[in-house]
């Protein structure tokens, strides 16, 4: 299931045009004494020196109705680029979207956010028109961070997802779906396990089963509050501190799940034990790998 699942990734289109280029020539700048923009014929140069301000170019999308998934792409690099006090700080491509009262930052808006020196990448972004949305500004910008940001070849469009793709993805999901209830039921049915364990593995599950299927824009709000936090409590964290926190909480929820199940799994080979756990985690990453119904600002 693994390989067809990364063989169905790697080859099967996800989405298709559906409709025509959204964004035109006219983009609107925000600069300061110590920053500028520089317009090339392929697309735009952001530099700034100047680490309290904003450097960013944008432009404001006509009304889209509401349910359109769009797709926000650009080539992107940066060079020393240097990231302020929060964690939004650095060199961002965003999409963001606006309603009756207020800019809705608590959406999915960033197609890419970097630090440091990055050569010439092509970076995609999925979103879904929310039906508060009143208008859409594609943005790119130094948020108060110093270097240099390029971007080329910027584009804007509706698309719609494959039949295709639609259907093998529900054919996978439901595959995943019985091998995970197999996996946790044999398990749990075992009188030879102790009711402490049988918890502690539901819970372990449950946890990462959230973390695979919470709405990216929960995960990275969740994200972005705990890092301001600690990024607020010392200097020195903030600096030495460079690991994704979704990343350490989801490697410390395997290695939880895969402890429990090394201990539900005694009478077992280690080779079958390895293999469980690894099927399993390799599972759920590619799970994480389907595009959410609303919002997707995840890569498939």
């Amino acid at each position: 299931m693994a390989v067809t699942t990364i063989a169905s990734h790697t080859w099967i289109a996800q989405y298709e045009p559906d409709g025509s280029e959204l964004l035109t020539d006219h983009w609107k700048y925000k600069t300061s004494e110590n920053s500028q923009i520089n317009l090339t014929s392929t697309g735009f140069n952001l530099i700034s020196n100047d680490a309290t301000t904003i450097t960013s170019i944008y432009q404001d999308i006509p009304t889209v109705a509401p349910g359109t998934i769009l797709l926000l792409s650009a080539d992107v690099k940066s060079n020393d680029v240097l990231a302020g006090e929060k964690p939004w700080n650095q060199a961002r491509l965003l999409l963001l979207q606006i309603d009756k009262k207020k800019e809705r930052w608590d959406l999915p808006s960033v197609v890419v956010s970097l630090t440091g020196t990055h050569d010439w990448e092509n970076y995609p972004g999925i979103f879904t028109v929310s039906h508060e949305t009143q208008s859409i500004r594609a943005i790119a910008q130094l948020s108060q961070a110093t270097g240099s940001l390029q971007v080329n070849n910027i584009q804007l469009y509706p698309v719609r997802e494959t039949q295709l793709f639609a259907t093998i993805r529900n054919i996978m999901l439901s595959a995943w779906s019985v091998f995970f209830l197999l996996l946790i039921g044999s398990c749990l049915i075992s009188k030879k396990q102790s009711i402490f364990l049988r918890l502690l593995l539901v819970c372990a599950f449950i946890s990462i089963l959230a973390g695979t299927t919470l709405p990216g824009k929960l995960k990275n709000q969740v994200s972005d509050e705990v890092k301001t936090h600690i990024h607020t409590q010392s200097e020195q964290t903030k600096n030495t501190m460079t690991w994704d926190l979704s990343k350490i909480w989801h490697f410390c929820l395997f290695f939880l799940f895969g402890l429990i199940l090394c201990l539900m799994m005694t009478q077992e080979r280690l080779s079958r034990m390895i293999f469980a756990i690894l099927s399993l985690a390799a599972g759920t990453e590619l799970a994480q790998k389907r595009p959410r119904k609303f919002g997707q600002s995840d890569k498939w």
